[in-house]
Formats: structure tokens, sequence, C-alpha cells
């Protein structure tokens, strides 16, 4: 099960972390301190050695269907105190790059470990197997992580009905954990935080949400209950269509973070320009969709 191996191993190295702690686990090669023990510090020397077998434990996994992933000579250093400078040695996640592969490996792992759960570990094979043949041919290793999961993306929505589907990214939603950051990121909307959150992370180059007024606003389904619906438009999403679909996994699991236990479905797919979408994101609906859309034949 990778996806419950590489949380498990990631949630024990944030139990051994410290903030004001002396010791730190970076690489003996060049100073960088890679996910997932990227910022983190510990009290003692032998607790930031167990943190640095476990980075290792955990870069194996991923570099199960990550095969690029870099790999890393980690070793335990000690901060030189009050005297010295902070942070001697560069740090992995303070870039944009890192922080994005951060996210996308982070949501592929949730979505592993919720085709295990759900016992669809065909699926989960199918996942792990189509990304590495896309590895094969794709050579930036930051454009790597985005394959990941718009590959999980159409494997899901070739294998599984639409209601699993959602099942899939509920489970993969809460492993995450439910997020109330709305007030904190100025967005009092849960898909206006869920865009900003990509927005923050350069997935989405900008974004519009229409969240009171038009037709689309509440929707009635034909079991006469009433949703809510909004129409977004986003330029710049970094998640390029696969075999003629966008992938919409990514929105979709961090959206559920906000609005744990509902139905989302996305609809109405439609180009905007060279490289803008919008489309319908539909709440408590009838049936879930939400994992990719089928790009219009006029897009």
């Amino acid at each position: 099960m990778v996806g419950g191996t590489l949380r498990d191993l990631r949630e024990r190295i944030a139990d051994r972390h410290d903030e004001s702690g002396r010791y730190y686990v970076s690489c003996a090669r060049t100073g960088e301190r890679p996910v997932p023990v990227a910022g983190k510090r510990f009290e003692t020397r032998e607790t930031a050695a167990r943190a640095a077998e476990l980075a290792a434990e955990y870069r194996a996994e991923l570099r199960c269907y990550d095969p690029r992933l870099p790999h890393y000579d980690l070793v335990v250093s000690e901060d030189p105190g009050p005297s010295g400078p902070v942070d001697p040695v560069p740090v992995v996640e303070e870039t944009d790059a890192t922080r994005v592969s951060d996210f996308c490996h982070d949501v592929a792992a949730a979505v592993f470990e919720a085709l295990s759960e759900l016992d669809e570990k065909a699926v989960e094979r199918a996942v792990l197997e189509a990304y590495l043949h896309s590895a094969e041919s794709v050579t930036d290793p930051d454009e790597l992580c985005l394959v990941l999961l718009s590959t999980a993306a159409v494997e899901l929505d070739d294998r599984l009905e639409p209601d699993r589907q959602g099942e899939v990214l509920r489970v993969a939603a809460d492993r995450l954990g439910a997020r109330s950051d709305s007030a904190a990121s100025g967005a009092a909307d849960p898909v206006d935080a869920a865009l900003s959150r990509l927005d923050g992370l350069s997935l989405v180059g900008d974004y519009a949400v229409d969240r009171n007024g038009g037709r689309e606003r509440t929707s009635l389904f034909e079991d006469g209950r009433a949703g809510r619906s909004w129409t977004v438009t986003v330029e710049e999403y970094a998640f390029d269509s696969v075999d003629g679909r966008v992938p919409t996994l990514p929105f979709a699991v961090e959206l559920l973070r906000r609005l744990p236990g509902e139905r989302i479905a996305v609809s109405d797919l439609r180009a905007t320009g060279e490289s803008g979408w919008t489309f319908v994101v539909s709440a408590d609906a009838a049936s879930s969709r939400a994992v990719s859309l089928a790009v219009p034949e006029n897009a």
C-alpha cells in the first residue's frame, strides 16, 4: 500500500519535529533538506537520526512511482545557535517547485491509500503502471509530479463508476485532513478557498468564482433536492489534458477537505482563450463526477 506507507512515514517524522530543536537533516553532498524532512527540526541528535532513516524509507517508497526522484545522502547536522547563521543550508521546501511536488505527492499518496482502503487494488496497480509508463517520456522532474495526478485521474475515470470515484476522493480528502482556512486565506467560500490554495501553489495562473448571481447558482436535481453550484474560470491550469480529458482530481480533493461528506460534481467544461477553462462545480450533487472532464470537440 504505497499511499498508506508514505503517509505513515510522514506522520512519524512530524511527530518527532520540534520547532525549537537544534538538529536538522540535510544532504551531505548538496546541503539540501528534501521532502519530507524539509523545514523539520529535532530536539536531539538521536531523534534527528531516526527521522533521517524514516526519510530515506519515505523516498525509497516514493521512488516506486517517481523513478527520477533525486537521491540524497542524508546526515544530521546541528545549528550553531544564536551566534551562528540560522538555517545555514538551502531548504528545498522554500521553492515553488518543491511545494508543488509536495502537494502532488501528498494528494497522490492519499489517493493510493484510499484505493487500498476501498479494496480497489487493481485500480491502484493500474494507476501506478500508467504513471511509470508516462514517466519514461517525461524528462522534466517538476512536470513528472503533475503527470502523476493527471494519469491517476484518467485511470480512475476509466475504471470506476462516478459514485465510486467520489468515494475515493472523499477518503483521500479525509486522509489529508479537513481544512477550515477560508477566513485566513481571505476566501469565505469553500470553492474560492480551494482555488486560492491552488493559486498559491501556482497550479492556476488566475481564477474567478461566481458564487451568487446567475442561473447556475442553485440547481434542482431530479429527486427534488436543491444543491449549490458555482461557475469557475481558471487560467493557466497546470494539469494538461490527457487523452482528451482535463484532470480535476487535485481541485476536487482540495475542495472536499472543506466540504467533507458532500458529493462533488464538475460539469460544463468550456475552453476560454488559449489556456483557460470555465466549468460548473456542484456540491451535494446527485452523482459524483469530479475526477476528470472530457474536452469538448470544439475546445
